[in-house]
C-alpha cells in the first residue's frame, strides 16, 4: 500500500506546522534554472510585444472571438505547448514557469487567459500525465504547434463538475470500441477543439461486483456522433469561446481510453489541481495590473482639490489589494514550487490559492470601478471590461463554495479518524493507557498554548507574527476537534461549520506562506532592505489574523441560534418563492414575479375598459 504524501493544510487541522513544506521559501525560477527562465522572458517579452499589435481585449470582447491569426502567432512562439515536453515539440516549461508565463498572459487579456488555461493547463495536461506513448506521439505534436486546439469536457447540466457523479455513460462494444451518450456544457475551446479529454460513467467489476465508474477519454469532433449543440453568450471572458457539447452515440476507438478504465476519477483530479494553480495565477497577474492601475488613475484624477490617491479611503484600498497580492504571490510561489518537486500532497493548497486568488481579484477589479467612479462603468475604458472578465473566476475550476468544502471536509477527515480511534480506546482506558494519556497531553498542551510548532528560525522582526500563527493553529485545532466531537457524522451535513474551518485554514497557509517568503528576503537581501515588504506582511498578517479569529468566533454556540434562523428564514423563501413581507406601499403581499406579472396585466386591461 502506498503511503499517502504528507500535506501541510492537512497538517494545520492537525495542530502541526510542516516547516519542510514551505521552508525555506523556494529560490528564484533564474536561480533554479537560468535557460528556463530566460524561455519565460522572451515569452513576456513578445506577449507583451503584441499587445496592441496583434492582441486588442476590447476587440476580442466586442466580436465575441479570438482571430486565428492570434492563435496562430501563439503556436509559433510556443504559447500552446507550455507544458508540452520537448520531445513533442512543446517547450517542456516547469509548473513554476508556467504560472509566470500564464500570470502575465492573463493580465493583458482574460479571454486569452481562459483559451490557453483551456488548451495548455486541462486539454493538453490531461494526455501529458495520463497518455499512453501513442496518445501522446498522435496528438502532442500538434497541440504543441497550434495547429489543433485541445479542450476538456468534464461539466454536465445535472452534475457541474462532480466528476464522481457524472451522468454521460460509456458502452464497451464487442470490438472494444466505446459508445458515449450525454451531454457537456460550457467547454472552452470546445467548438474549435480538435482534441478533447472528456469523461463519462463506465461500467466496471471490483470485487465481483459491477459498479459505475467514471472513465476518460480522448475524443474527436470527427468522430460519429460528436456535435456541437451551439455557443453560450456570456457576462465576460467574450473573446473565449465555451460550447455545448452532444454526444448521441458517439463512437470512440478502443484506443482513445485516458488511463484506465474506471479511473478516470483521478484523471480528473489531477489535471484540475494543476487547472486551479494556473487560474491563481492568471487572477494574481490581474491583480497586480489592477492595482497598478489604480495607482495610476487615482494620482491623475483630481476631486476637491487634491488627487484621489492622498484620500485614506483610497489609500485603504490600495493598501490592502497590494498586501493581499503578496500573499497571494506568496502562496502561489510555493504551491507551484510544490507541484514541481512533488514531495508533499499539493490537492488542499491549489483549492486555497484558486479560493483566494479568485476572490482577489473581484475585490480588485471592483474597486478599480468604484475609484474610476462613472468612467469606470463605461466604457471605452476597460475597467468594466476587466469586472466583467473578473466574476466567471469564483465559479471556474470548482465554485469557491464547493472547494471551501473540499478543504474543509479533507482536512477534518485525519482528526476525525483519529478521535473516532481514542474514543474506542476510552471504553479500555488501562489496556490503551499510552492512547489516552497522549490525548491528555495534547489537551493539556493546547489549553496551556505551547509554542514553538515553526522549527525554521524566522527574524526577530517576523516574531510577533509568528506567535500568533502557532497561537492560531493551536486554536484550529481545538475547533476542529470540538467540531467533530460536537456533530460526528452529521458535520458532513452541518455546511457553515465546514466552510468557517476551511477559511480558518486558508488564512493560516497564507499567513505561513508570507512569512517564509519574508523571511527568504530577509536572508537575500538583508532587514534592512525589507521594509516595503515587511510592511506588507504586517498588514496582511494582522488583517489574515481578523478573518480568522471571526471564523473561529462564528463557531461558537452562540451562532447556532444565528444558523438556527438562517434556516428558518430560507425556509420561507423557499416556499413563498421569494421575498414575501407585506408591501409597505401597496399594503398588499409582493406574490412571485408571475403574479406581479398577472395582476400588473388585470389592472391594465381594467384601466382601459374603466377609459373606454
Amino acid at each position: 500500500m502506498t503511503t499517502p504524501k504528507p500535506s501541510f493544510t492537512r497538517g494545520l487541522f492537525a495542530g502541526a506546522i510542516l516547516d519542510a513544506a514551505i521552508f525555506p521559501y523556494p529560490p528564484s525560477l533564474a536561480q533554479r534554472d537560468a535557460g528556463e527562465a530566460r524561455v519565460v522572458s522572451r515569452l513576456i517579452r513578445e506577449l507583451r510585444a503584441l499587445h496592441g499589435d496583434l492582441i486588442h481585449p476590447d476587440r476580442h470582447d466586442a466580436e465575441e472571438t479570438i482571430p486565428e491569426s492570434v492563435i496562430t502567432a501563439f503556436g509559433e512562439m510556443g504559447m500552446l505547448g507550455l507544458n508540452i515536453p520537448k520531445q513533442y515539440g512543446g517547450l517542456g516549461l516547469s509548473a513554476t514557469a508556467y504560472a509566470r508565463v500564464f500570470a502575465t498572459l492573463a493580465s493583458i487579456d482574460a479571454s486569452l487567459g481562459v483559451l490557453v488555461g483551456v488548451h495548455c493547463g486541462l486539454g493538453s495536461k490531461a494526455i501529458v500525465l495520463f497518455g499512453n506513448d501513442a496518445q501522446k506521439a498522435r496528438y502532442l505534436p500538434d497541440l504543441a504547434r497550434g495547429t489543433m486546439l485541445a479542450a476538456y469536457a468534464l461539466t454536465e447540466p445535472e452534475t457541474g463538475s462532480d466528476a464522481a457523479n457524472i451522468v454521460s455513460r460509456a458502452a464497451q462494444n464487442a470490438d472494444g470500441s466505446w459508445t458515449l451518450n450525454g451531454r457537456k456544457i460550457w467547454i472552452g475551446n470546445g467548438h474549435r477543439a480538435g482534441v478533447i479529454a472528456t469523461f463519462a460513467q463506465t461500467d466496471v467489476v471490483r470485487d465481483g461486483v459491477t459498479k459505475r465508474r467514471p472513465t476518460a477519454f480522448i475524443i474527436r469532433p470527427d468522430m460519429p456522433g460528436f456535435q456541437v449543440a451551439g455557443t453560450f453568450k456570456k457576462l465576460g471572458i467574450k473573446g473565449s469561446t465555451q460550447a455545448d457539447l452532444v454526444y448521441d452515440n458517439l463512437q470512440v476507438p478502443a484506443d482513445h481510453v485516458l488511463g484506465e478504465v474506471g479511473k478516470g476519477f483521478a484523471v480528473a483530479v489531477n489535471v484540475l489541481n494543476g487547472g486551479r494553480l494556473t487560474l491563481a495565477a492568471g487572477c494574481t497577474g490581474g491583480a497586480k495590473e489592477l492595482l497598478g492601475e489604480m495607482a495610476r488613475y487615482a494620482e491623475s484624477r483630481v476631486q476637491f482639490g487634491q488627487p484621489l490617491a492622498s484620500f485614506e479611503i483610497t489609500q485603504r484600498k490600495m493598501a490592502h489589494l497590494a498586501a493581499e497580492t503578496y500573499a497571494s504571490e506568496a502562496m502561489l510561489g510555493i504551491l507551484a514550487h510544490g507541484i514541481d518537486a512533488d514531495t508533499h500532497d499539493w490537492a488542499l493548497e491549489a483549492a486555497i490559492c484558486k479560493v483566494f486568488a479568485s476572490e482577489l481579484i473581484w475585490r480588485a477589479s471592483d474597486e478599480m470601478v468604484q475609484v474610476a467612479g462613472g468612467r469606470g462603468y463605461c466604457q471605452p475604458q476597460p475597467y468594466e471590461r476587466w469586472l466583467r472578465d473578473a466574476r466567471i473566476q469564483r465559479i471556474f475550476e470548482g465554485a469557491n463554495e464547493v472547494l471551501r468544502l473540499f478543504i474543509g471536509l479533507t482536512g477534518i477527515q485525519g482528526p476525525a479518524e483519529r478521535l473516532a480511534q481514542i474514543g474506542s480506546a476510552m471504553r479500555a482506558p488501562v489496556k490503551n493507557f499510552g492512547i489516552v494519556s497522549g490525548f491528555a497531553a495534547d489537551r493539556v498542551r493546547e489549553v496551556l498554548g505551547v509554542s514553538d510548532l515553526v522549527d525554521t528560525p524566522l527574524h526577530p522582526r517576523l516574531q510577533e507574527h509568528k506567535k500568533y500563527l502557532e497561537k492560531h493553529v493551536g486554536e484550529f485545532k481545538r475547533a476542529t476537534d470540538d467540531m467533530i466531537i460536537k456533530y460526528r457524522k452529521q458535520i458532513i451535513e452541518r455546511q457553515l461549520v465546514v466552510e468557517r474551518l476551511a477559511e480558518m485554514a486558508i488564512q493560516l497557509f497564507a499567513t505561513s506562506a508570507v512569512l517564509s517568503r519574508t523571511q527568504a528576503l530577509i536572508t537575500e537581501r538583508g532587514v534592512e532592505q525589507c521594509e516595503r515588504e515587511l510592511a506588507l506582511t504586517d498588514l496582511f498578517c494582522v488583517q489574515a489574523g481578523r478573518w480568522f479569529r471571526h471564523a473561529r468566533n462564528a463557531l461558537d454556540a452562540r451562532e447556532e441560534d444565528v444558523d438556527a434562523r438562517r434556516k428558518d428564514i430560507a425556509a420561507i423563501v423557499r416556499a413563498e418563492r421569494g421575498y414575501w413581507v407585506t408591501d409597505p406601499i401597496l399594503d398588499e403581499p409582493r406574490g412571485t414575479i408571475d403574479e406581479r406579472r398577472e395582476i400588473a396585466r388585470a389592472a391594465q386591461v381594467t384601466d382601459a375598459a374603466m377609459r373606454r
